[in-house]
């Protein structure tokens, strides 16, 4: 996790801490939420593959970075003693990068002299859908404003555009390739938010934290995904 990440939820926490004082039970059990919001930071994606070919080794090694990029989420909690809820929450997350395809390729007649492929492969497809289990704690500031520190297990499953080549027989040649791959990461989110209720039921948040993990797919093992998200949006109550 970030430093700017355990920064912000320190701070979130702190806040509610102070709160404390004054805090009173919920008068409602369901708590529903719709956000906007963005995932920031990058996770980079790179696979290394090599095979016998003309009695060498060929290489093939891809690239791609995704970025920060929006976020929508949703979700319900529901309270089961005191200020206490269990909830899950939604989130998806989808970006199009550019990548890159590098093959290093024996000639087929001559020893040592290797040809080597530059390729860009535009149009990656990166989809990240999360489910995050969470317990959730409400503390009342007043009589319209509260605090929300929560956190629990995430369920993130990836849709992965991953680049590689093959090679033209009897040739140097190579065809550029787009495979999907797919994985469920399994890892953990944790977050505070502040709501504002304008009336008993219908309200706006804005929260931040962190939800994320690490997957393995069939071509690259380690896939981070997820990562430290902000946003906010309509709350309702009943």
């Amino acid at each position: 996790m970030k430093k700017t990440t355990i920064t912000a939820l320190v701070c979130a926490c702190s806040i509610a801490v102070a709160s404390g004082v004054q805090a009173q039970t919920l008068e409602t059990k369901v708590a529903i939420s719709v956000n906007v919001g963005a995932q920031t930071g990058s996770h980079e994606i790179a696979t290394n593959t090599s095979f016998p070919l003309y009695d060498e080794t060929a290489t093939i090694t891809s690239t791609q970075k995704t970025g920060a990029g929006p976020l929508l989420d949703g979700g319900a909690s529901y309270r089961v003693w005191n200020n206490l809820a269990l909830g899950v929450m939604f989130s998806t997350f989808s970006r199009s990068v550019d990548g890159a395809v590098s093959a290093t390729v024996p000639n087929p007649v001559f020893f040592n002299q290797l040809a080597t492929v530059n390729v860009s492969t535009p149009g990656l497809k990166h989809n990240e859908i999360g489910t995050h289990i969470q317990a959730i704690y409400f503390l009342p500031v007043g009589e319209k404003l509260d605090v929300a520190i929560y956190g629990g297990p995430s369920f993130i499953h990836l849709s992965q555009d991953i680049p590689s080549a093959t090679v033209v027989a009897g040739t140097q040649n190579t065809n550029v390739t787009v495979s999907r791959e797919k994985a469920t990461a399994k890892g953990g989110n944790v977050g505070a938010e502040l709501n504002y209720m304008v009336t008993k039921r219908y309200g706006a948040g804005f929260y931040m934290r962190y939800a994320g993990g690490s997957v393995d797919l069939k071509s690259v093992t380690g896939v981070k995904v997820g990562g430290f998200q902000i946003g906010g949006g309509v709350r309702v109550r009943f």
